[in-house]
C-alpha cells in the first residue's frame, strides 16, 4: 500500500480509466517527479491534484511538512467537490491540524463526504457527534446522522469496511 492510499484509503488512484500524469510517480513514491506534475495540474484547477498535494504537505513527502498549507489545499479541493479532501478537511478542523479547531465546520465537511460515501468521514463524524452533540442540527439532523452511522455499521458487520474508529460509535 502506498503512502497516499493510507492517507486517503485504499484505491485512491482507481477513479480514472486514463490516470493523470502525476499518478504513476506517486505510486512509485517518486515525489520529486510527482510534485511538479501535481503543481501543473493544480494550476488547471485539478481538485484531486490539490488534495494529493495537500496530503503530501501534511505528511512531508516531497515537500516540507506544513499542516497549514495542507489544510488550505484540502479546503481548495473540498470546495471543488473532491470527496477525500472534504473528509480530510473535516478531520483537520476537528483536530486542529493546520487550522483552529472548528467542530461545526468540521461536521459540515465530514457530513458532505459521508453523504458521498466516504466511510472514514462517517466514522469520524459519529465519534465527533458522540463527544460534542452541539454539532447535530447545524448542518444535518440527528436522523440524517443516524442513517449514515447505521450505513457504516451495516458495512462493518458485512466485513466490507475495516473498522477503525467504529468502536467509538457504539
Amino acid at each position: 500500500m502506498n503512502i497516499l492510499d493510507s492517507f486517503f484509503g485504499a484505491g485512491a488512484f482507481q477513479e480514472d480509466a486514463a490516470p493523470a500524469p502525476y499518478v504513476a510517480p506517486l505510486e512509485r513514491r517518486d515525489y520529486a517527479a510527482a510534485v511538479p506534475l501535481l503543481k501543473a495540474a493544480m494550476n488547471k484547477e485539478d481538485a484531486r491534484a490539490m488534495g494529493l498535494f495537500a496530503a503530501l504537505s501534511a505528511l512531508g513527502r516531497g515537500v516540507e511538512k506544513n499542516p497549514e498549507d495542507a489544510c488550505a489545499w484540502f479546503r481548495q479541493a473540498a470546495n471543488r467537490d473532491h470527496v477525500p479532501s472534504q473528509a480530510a478537511l473535516g478531520m483537520c478542523l476537528a483536530g486542529g491540524l493546520g487550522a483552529p479547531v472548528d467542530r461545526k465546520e468540521a461536521s459540515y465537511w465530514l457530513y458532505r463526504a459521508g453523504k458521498a460515501g466516504n466511510m472514514q468521514a462517517i466514522e469520524v463524524l459519529g465519534a465527533l457527534a458522540y463527544k460534542d452533540n452541539s454539532i447535530v442540527g447545524v448542518h444535518f439532523t440527528e436522523d440524517e446522522l443516524c442513517k449514515l452511522v447505521m450505513q457504516l455499521r451495516k458495512l462493518v458487520t458485512q466485513n466490507t469496511v475495516a473498522p477503525t474508529v467504529s468502536s467509538q460509535l457504539h
